[in-house]
């Protein structure tokens, strides 16, 4: 991915950092003379985003920060992403109402093997310093450790918002490892000389502790920028893989555009701002036809779904995905043949009686659901879509007519399209 720079004046280049961002600490005026000193120096900012690799399977919610720290590459930053190796190690409590497993080591680098690739579709790594914390964390004494602890307070330390809410849960407990996490993170920022860093909302407590220990070792203290974190496909937890209403960045682009059409209304507006570049006059201008009725929100949310996926795969790829959705769309109305829907759909040709079939029966026989009983969790849990529409009652019943050219989904499994037989 080739990175063409843009050099804007320093209000259009907080204005870029702005549209993805929750809060920019201390403030925005300190970002902006931060700006100003680099470019009077004729240097560029440093800025850091650190992750640990404890999954193999980013969702669109870790490309946020990703995308961020891409945006201070177009104008002209120096990305610096650091690879939790060491870290992970260890297990982040941030956003925990209990102590995260660690991770041995082959977890963490297997992980961090299939993390490069994921994001490298959203950063120029070519063009990126990336880095493992291992580096250096590794290199620590305990006598070193010791005096670095011995500048941070365990009142300090219990701020952070995770440690608060188990402190008053007599049920929970903080592990001693654990409060060694934020200092660890901390000190990447001194190994990098950060300037900035970037995280979650979760992270701000971590990302503050940078600053402290960037003081300890004589270093300007860096600023940082938290961005929101994504919200799921649906309700409003914030997208997960626990609760399934996520969208994975190494999935098939027809798997990503299916799954992310299925996303609620309400998700428009924030998916326009944090996942896609459009400019933001352009996504007002086009909710506020869907709000007057004078745009189908299908439409809108099609448009959206395009651009997300341009985003990871290209617009040709792109653009392909949206005419095999409408196409599937037109035939689905037009009872059309199997053979000319996008491949990840397959056909399933059920008996239905004069009664309708059980949607749980369905389920078991299309193979989207082991048993009985999983198809019922299944349906519980919100996780059974027939036509796009989510399916709450666990005793619902398709009637003769109802299944014919109907589209169920489950997750994140391929579709299955139902035919009646004759």
């Amino acid at each position: 991915m080739a990175t063409i720079i843009q050099r804007l004046p320093i209000a259009e280049q907080l204005a870029a950092i702005r549209r993805g961002s929750e809060k920019i600490l201390p403030d925005e005026a300190a970002l902006r003379t931060l700006m100003e000193r680099a470019e009077a120096e004729g240097r560029p900012l440093r800025v850091k985003l650190g992750i640990d690799p404890t999954t193999h399977d980013l969702t669109l919610g870790h490309t946020i920060p990703l995308r961020n720290l891409r945006r201070f590459q177009i104008l002209g930053h120096q990305a610096v992403l650091v690879i939790g190796d060491y870290t992970a190690t260890v297990g982040d409590p941030s956003g925990r109402s209990k102590a995260r497993p660690p991770l041995t080591h082959e977890q963490v680098r297997a992980n961090a093997e299939t993390f490069r690739e994921q994001a490298g579709k959203i950063l120029d790594l070519e063009h990126a310093e990336v880095v493992w914390n291992s580096e250096w964390l590794s290199k620590l004494t305990l006598k070193e450790l010791i005096r670095i602890c011995g500048q941070v307070s365990v009142k300090r330390m219990l701020q952070g918002e995770y440690f608060g809410r188990r402190m008053e849960d007599p049920e929970q407990t903080i592990f001693m490892h654990e409060l060694f996490y934020p200092i660890m993170q901390g000190m990447d920022s001194v190994a990098i000389r950060a300037d900035v860093e970037l995280g979650g909302t979760d992270q701000e407590f971590n990302c503050l502790m940078g600053r402290d220990m960037q003081r300890q070792h004589s270093q300007a203290p860096q600023l940082v920028v938290t961005n929101p974190l994504l919200r799921g496909l649906s309700g409003n937890e914030k997208m997960s893989k626990s609760l399934d209403n996520y969208v994975g960045v190494a999935w098939p682009a027809q798997e990503q555009f299916n799954r992310l059409m299925t996303m609620a209304d309400d998700r428009m507006a924030e998916y326009y701002r944090l996942l896609t570049d459009v400019p933001l006059e352009d996504v007002e201008r086009g909710l506020a036809a869907v709000r007057s009725g004078e745009r189908d929100p299908r439409d809108a949310k099609k448009d959206l779904v395009t651009h997300i996926v341009a985003g990871l795969h290209g617009e040709r790829v792109a653009a392909t995905m949206a005419e095999d959705y409408e196409r599937y769309a037109q035939l689905r109305r037009a009872g059309g043949a199997a053979s000319e829907l996008p491949t990840n759909i397959r056909e399933e040709t059920l008996a239905v009686g004069p009664g309708g079939v059980r949607l749980t029966s369905v389920l078991t026989t299309t193979g989207l659901a082991g048993s009985g009983g999983e198809a019922k969790r299944l349906i519980e849990q919100r996780g059974v879509r027939v036509l796009g529409e989510v399916v709450a009652d666990k005793n619902a019943v398709l009637k003769p007519g109802e299944v014919e050219g109907a589209l169920l989904q489950v997750g994140q499994k391929p579709p299955v399209l139902l035919r009646e037989a004759p």
